[in-house]
């Protein structure tokens, strides 16, 4: 596997389920949705029986199956209304555990940046939510590169785009993330480190690695991930 090709000079963190569990913005999601379906005594049963489902293994067409189950009668524009809510909601979300004293230690050494293939507006309202804008020197969200996810990992474009805003080369960079279905096939073929992090409650941390996107090391605490990027 391709290992870094130049000294570390700048660190790349995904958003989702790596600056902060992406399960909370679920549940929060969530009772979004069940308010605005116009049915206040029945929001609280609507948000369970959602976040029950999701528990459950059930993330995909939660809008369709609710409609299904509870008889809700929404059309496809209704549906399509409530899934741009979702992604727009208001959030408030805690950073993962340590991870605020970690930017704090990594910010002197490092260019900071991030790397979401977050929806947008979601993913900016997500970050500011969590109160660590003031951290990173860039950001960049797939979101905005073009149309249809096409730009989105394991394409290299966003890798190749957050290292420019950085101005390090993409090989003198470290990419943090939880996914080894997208997030490392591409710092691992660009000559970058590449860094899973784990912690309870990941959602898609034990996915099928990509071909040639296994992640160079493993970190299950702050500090390990400091001790991976001193390697």
């Amino acid at each position: 596997m391709p290992g870094p090709t130049s000294p570390i000079l700048a660190v790349v963190f995904d958003l989702d389920d790596t600056l902060y569990l992406e399960r909370d913005y679920v549940r929060s999601g969530y009772h979004a949705l069940a308010d605005a379906l116009g049915q206040p005594a029945r929001a609280a049963e609507f948000s369970t029986w959602l976040w029950n489902r999701f528990l459950a293994g059930q993330a995909a067409g939660a809008l369709d199956a609710l409609n299904e189950s509870f008889a809700l009668n929404l059309d496809k524009p209704a549906i399509a209304r409530l899934v741009a809510l979702y992604r727009s909601h208001p959030c408030r979300l805690q950073p993962a555990g340590g991870m605020a004293d970690l930017l704090s230690l990594l910010r002197p050494r490092y260019r900071l940046g991030i790397l979401s293939d977050a929806f947008l507006p979601g993913g900016r309202m997500k970050l500011a939510s969590l109160g660590l804008e003031r951290f990173f020197d860039a950001t960049v969200f797939t979101d905005e590169l073009g149309p249809n996810r096409q730009f989105w990992k394991p394409s290299p474009a966003g890798f190749e785009k957050i290292a420019q805003a950085l101005a390090v080369p993409v090989s003198a960079c470290a990419f943090i993330g939880d996914n080894p279905a997208k997030d490392f096939q591409a710092p691992n073929a660009l000559g970058a480190l590449s860094i899973q992090y784990l912690h309870p409650g990941q959602l898609a941390s034990s996915s099928l690695a990509l071909p040639g996107g296994a992640p160079q090391h493993i970190a299950r605490t702050p500090g390990e991930i400091v001790e991976a990027l001193r390697a």
